[in-house]
Formats: C-alpha cells, structure tokens, sequence
C-alpha cells in the first residue's frame, strides 16, 4: 500500500493546476491566432473595396458592427461611400502600410492602415474591426483624400444642398479606448 505524505500530495496537485493552467493559456492563443486574424482584416478590406466598387453598399452595411451602427446611420454612409465613389472613382489598387492589434475591456480590435489607389486620386484608408466569436465586424472606417476633398470642393461646395458644418458631413470613425 502506497501512502503519501501532506507533502506529497500537495505537490501533486500543484503540479496538475500547472498542467491545467498552461492548456488553458495554450487554447486562449491558438483561439486568437494574431496572423490568422490579420489575415481576416485583410480579406475583409478586399471584400469593402470589391463591395465599393459594386455599389453594394447593403453588403458592406451588412458585416458593420453595432459600435459602428450606433454612430452612424445606414444612409450617412452610403453618402460618405457615394461621395468616395464620385468623387475617387473604383479602387484600383491598395496597400497595406500599417497594422495594429489590442484587446482591451471592449473587445479584441485590428486596425489596418492602408494607402489606396483609386481611378482619380489615392486616399489613406483606416480600418477597425473588432472580432465577434469566428467573425470580424466593421466598427471604423475613415478615409484621409486631398484628392477627394478638392473634387469635392471644386463641384459641389456650390450646391444648395452641400454640407456647410462638420456636423452635416458623414462620419464613419469609431475609435475605442485603447
């Protein structure tokens, strides 16, 4: 008969709660694999951009989270994306020039920056997608275009109906505290 000590026996459960703690860290980073979900981020920037350039933009309202929604209403965006349309023309090419991953009380989020090509000009494009269970939701997007902004400014600051405030002008950035 085998017969252990207090000692031994403590020892043997620690053993075993370290056994259980270093398979649960393990599960925790295969489940947020950070290069599988910057790989996401960039398929969803493809699937916005090929969207865009469909007019689609119920599918691009469609994948948006509901940080984004509560920020923005559906028709604001379609105005901002009609002016991006407009005013830029279809994307032609783009590129990732930045990246960032954080989780925080909120969620984990992954930002990409990229810088696109556009048929009339290039745009500096921000991305923010906070990850929902399997998926990935759109809860920023801004778009940084000189070229834009002087289209926009030589043909329809003139209009009765164009924005005069800040106020009026579709926004469509959510950037939650890091």
């Amino acid at each position: 008969m085998l017969v252990l000590t207090e000692q031994q026996r403590g020892a043997d459960i620690m053993k075993i709660f370290h056994w259980v703690i270093a398979l649960a860290a393990a599960s925790v980073l295969a489940a947020c694999n950070p290069v599988e979900r910057a790989g996401d981020a960039r398929a969803e920037v493809d699937f916005f951009h090929e969207r865009l350039n469909a007019g689609d933009d119920d599918a691009i309202w469609a994948v948006t989270g509901e940080e984004f929604r509560s920020t923005t209403s559906k028709e604001d965006f379609a105005r901002l994306l009609g002016t991006v349309r407009k005013s830029l023309g279809k994307v032609e090419e783009t590129s990732q020039v930045g990246m960032n991953m954080y989780t925080n009380m909120q969620g984990s989020f992954t930002t990409l920056r990229m810088e696109t090509h556009f048929e009339r000009g290039r745009g500096a494009e921000l991305f923010m997608f906070k990850s929902a269970g399997d998926e990935l939701k759109l809860v920023g997007y801004n778009i940084n275009s000189p070229d834009m902004m002087s289209d926009v400014f030589e043909n329809y600051a003139d209009e009765g109906d164009a924005p005069t405030t800040d106020e009026n002008l579709p926004q469509a950035v959510l950037v939650p505290d890091e």
